[in-house]
């Protein structure tokens, strides 16, 4: 006899598996710190630090990467939420405008750096002298005969 979906686990009842993750987020409206404690593509499980949201619906926008997610609580426990996503948008591009007002503080709390500076910076740290350039590999440089 097949058990039914009663008595399940909430982690045998999904079709996908979750991935444990560590990834900072943000919950709006109301600005709440969050971090991701697993997740795939359909839902994620949240721990809130200092309160959390009080609607069944919110957007969780991943602050590393501006992945948003317009979330459904599925389920409640102690400082924990489980979300299901209905829909996402990535802020680095295109934003419908349910996303923008979460997306207007994202940008806000991104560091600015002009495009010369960012080409200018080093993507190598050296521990002694700070900044480092990067290594011109030899097939790029001219030979001089």
């Amino acid at each position: 006899m097949e058990p039914s979906s009663q008595d399940l686990s909430p982690t045998e009842r999904r079709s996908l598996p979750r991935q444990p993750t560590t990834l900072r987020g943000k919950a709006f409206p109301g600005g709440f710190d969050c971090m991701v404690k697993d997740y795939n593509e359909r839902g994620a499980r949240l721990q809130f630090t200092d309160g959390r949201p009080d609607d069944d619906q919110f957007i969780l926008v991943v602050w590393s990467t501006g992945l948003a997610f317009e979330g459904q609580v599925r389920w409640r426990a102690g400082e924990e939420l489980g979300v299901l996503f209905l829909r996402s948008c990535d802020f680095r591009g295109r934003t419908p405008s349910f996303f923008w007002a979460a997306r207007a503080e994202w940008l806000r709390s991104r560091p600015r750096m002009s495009r010369r500076a960012l080409n200018v910076s080093s993507a190598m740290i050296d521990a002694a002298s700070g900044l480092q350039s990067i290594p011109t590999p030899s097939y790029m440089t001219r030979r001089r005969d």
